[in-house]
C-alpha cells in the first residue's frame, strides 16, 4: 500500500524522548515501523524509564502512531493502555457496551462537516488500550486482490468500512484500523496483490490475527489460491525485495505466525 507518511518524515525527536532513537537508528521493529508509515498503530511496545519535566515512569506499555498537523509537519501520537475505556462522543451506551464486549466489530456514523455533506466515520474499540479509535473509510487502501482471487468493487466498498469479505475460497478478511497490519482474518497469512508505485505488487502479509466473531481457530493459509499467489509472487521477473518470514521473538504468543510482510514487485 502507499504509506501516508515517507521514512524523513519520521519525528526522530519524538522518539529519543521515548528512548527509540540511538545513535542514529530508530529502535522499532520493521513491521512497527512499516505499521507506522501506513498510518496505523504499532502493537504495544515497552518503554523504559519516561522522563518529562513533570514526571518520570519506569515503565510503560503503549501503542505508536503518527499524526500530521495541518502545517504538514508530523509528531508522535502515545496511546497507552487505559484503566478504564476512553469514552467517544459520537456513541451511545449500547453501543459503547456492544464494542467492548466484542458483539459487533465497529459502528458507522455520519458526521456534520463544515460543509454541507456529511462524512462517514467507521468507530471500533482496541481491546489493548481499552480506546476507541475513528477511521475515514475513503482513506482506506484496498488491495486489488487477495490469495490472487479479484475484490470486486462490493468486496472493496465492504473491506473500507470494516466488514468481512469472504472470497469464493472460504477465506474471510476484514480491515482493522486497530492493527498493526490493518486487517484480521479466518487465516494467518494472506498474499495482496495491490496497487502500488505505478504497478501491481505483491504483499505477504503473516501473523494476522483471527476475526472477532470468529470461535474457531485461524486455517492454515496453504489453500490452491494461496500456494498459486505464492507462486506468482515469487516468480515475478521484476522482484526486488528477498521475502522474508521472520520467527516470533521468544517473548512473543507462540500461538502467532511471524508478523511482518514480504514485498516484490511487477510492472
Amino acid at each position: 500500500m502507499n504509506p501516508l507518511f515517507e521514512k524523513n518524515e519520521l519525528p526522530v525527536i519524538d522518539l529519543q524522548k521515548l528512548g527509540l532513537y540511538k545513535d542514529g537508528k530508530n529502535s522499532l521493529s520493521a513491521d512497527d515501523t512499516s505499521a507506522l508509515f501506513a498510518g496505523r498503530r504499532t502493537d504495544l511496545i515497552s518503554i523504559q524509564n519516561l522522563r518529562t519535566d513533570a514526571f518520570h515512569i519506569q515503565q510503560l506499555d503503549a501503542k505508536l502512531s503518527l499524526q500530521r498537523h495541518p502545517d504538514g509537519s508530523v509528531s508522535l501520537n502515545l496511546h497507552p493502555i487505559y484503566k478504564n475505556a476512553v469514552a467517544h462522543e459520537l456513541l451511545d451506551e449500547r453501543e459503547v457496551e456492544q464494542l467492548k464486549a466484542g458483539k459487533i466489530a465497529n459502528v458507522t456514523k455520519q458526521v456534520d462537516e463544515e460543509t454541507v455533506k456529511k462524512k462517514t466515520l467507521i468507530i471500533e474499540y482496541d481491546a489493548q488500550t481499552r480506546e476507541f479509535i475513528s477511521y475515514d473509510p475513503s482513506r482506506v487502501q484496498v488491495p486489488e486482490k487477495v490469495n490472487g482471487q479479484q475484490l470486486t468493487p462490493e468486496d472493496k466498498q465492504n473491506y473500507q468500512s470494516g466488514n468481512v469479505v469472504q472470497l469464493k475460497d472460504g477465506t474471510r478478511v476484514q480491515h482493522r484500523a486497530s492493527e498493526r497490519n490493518g486487517m484480521l482474518s479466518d487465516r494467518q497469512a494472506l498474499i495482496l496483490s495491490v496497487l502500488l508505485d505505478g504497478g501491481i505488487s505483491y504483499l505477504l502479509i503473516t501473523g494476522i490475527r483471527n476475526l472477532l466473531a470468529n470461535r474457531e481457530e485461524q486455517k492454515s493459509q496453504y489453500t490452491k489460491d494461496y500456494e498459486q499467489a505464492l507462486k506468482e509472487m515469487k516468480d515475478s521477473t521484476s522482484v526486488k525485495e528477498e521475502i522474508k518470514m521472520r520467527p516470533v521473538p521468544d517473548n512473543e504468543n507462540k500461538n502467532d505466525d511471524s508478523r511482518g510482510y514480504g514485498r516484490c514487485s511487477s510492472r
